[in-house]
């Protein structure tokens, strides 16, 4: 009997599913789980292809990183298709923790050093100032439209979200008093937008 010719996975293919085995760990086990030859056997190839791919394990982490903030940075830019400005910003505080919710790990290693010794390439920030920019872009809408008062965007938009990112830190650490978490950052993201409202 002839032995069975092993399909070669397409690079591309290759990457996605080392960084797909690598999320799923991650989330599953935390960031202590990230060993080369853990993220190999969850991907079903050798150690030797995670090296070929992503160098190091610090280059599947920052990986890792980069993934989490393309995610929030593409809920952040679609912020525009919603109409009404103002009702974007409170989408996006929405969007936000719902992306941590959903991802609690990554966003751990994202904004929380959970992987010490851990620094992101200048690159990889970059990636992170994008996400950031789309946030940005929705203040800027919404003073142009008049439901924000004049000001820097930038500031603003930081305002933003260091105050859904202390909502959510604490909610993910389970240092959460409410009772009803969704309707507290939903009660945070509207104090926080109606102290930016333009005064009388």
């Amino acid at each position: 009997m002839s032995t069975p010719t092993r399909k070669r996975t397409p690079s591309a293919g290759m990457e996605a599913g080392l960084l797909e085995a690598a999320s799923e760990l991650l989330e599953r086990e935390g960031p202590d789980a990230l060993s080369i030859r853990r993220i190999a056997a969850a991907a079903g190839v050798a150690p030797m292809g995670v090296y070929n791919h992503f160098a190091s394990k610090s280059g599947i982490i920052e990986a890792l990183f980069v993934q989490g903030f393309e995610r929030l940075g593409r809920a952040m830019s679609s912020l525009e298709a919603i109409e009404d400005p103002f009702g974007a910003l409170t989408e996006g505080g929405r969007r936000y923790r719902a992306l941590a919710l959903a991802h609690p790990m990554a966003y751990q290693l994202m904004f929380l050093r959970a992987v010490p010794g851990f620094e992101p390439s200048d690159q990889a920030l970059e990636i992170a100032a994008q996400a950031f920019a789309g946030l940005v872009t929705a203040v800027e809408r919404a003073i142009r439209a008049g439901v924000i008062a004049e000001g820097s965007p930038t500031v603003m938009a930081q305002i933003i979200w260091a105050s859904i990112h202390g909502f959510v830190a604490l909610e993910l650490c389970g240092i959460g008093f409410i009772e009803d978490q969704d309707a507290g950052a939903d009660l945070l993201c509207a104090t926080v937008l109606r102290g930016l409202r333009p005064g009388p």
